[in-house]
């Protein structure tokens, strides 16, 4: 009889706590993924699905930029950028995080 009882518990506990979590519950929209970004890091080409740019920064992070500009795609280049990014997706290659640069330069 107590483990009949300790089971029923358990279950509410579950199903109370799984109806509390999750973006619909907590407030927390695709919206407030969206944060903002500030590092350095290096240019990296890689040839997967035709090639595209990515930025590996200095810790180990990847960043696959919408909008990096034509000056910067070089593969070996050092930069310091700050930009958007979407933490709910990962980017059109599935190599890094999606991010829009806002502003980049070369790292001094």
């Amino acid at each position: 009889m107590k483990t009949y009882i300790t089971l029923i518990i358990l279950g509410l506990a579950v199903a109370v706590g799984c109806d509390m979590t999750g973006p619909h519950k907590t407030g927390t929209s695709q919206t407030t993924a969206i944060k903002a970004v500030s590092t350095r890091g290096q240019v990296v080409y890689r040839d997967k699905d035709g090639g595209f740019y990515g930025i590996l920064t200095d810790n180990g992070g990847q960043y696959e930029p919408s909008n990096l500009a034509a000056q910067y795609k070089s593969d070996g280049l050092h930069v310091v950028f700050t930009g958007q990014l979407d933490t709910m997706r990962l980017g059109s290659h599935r190599w890094g995080n999606p991010v829009e640069i806002a502003s980049i330069g070369l790292q001094k």
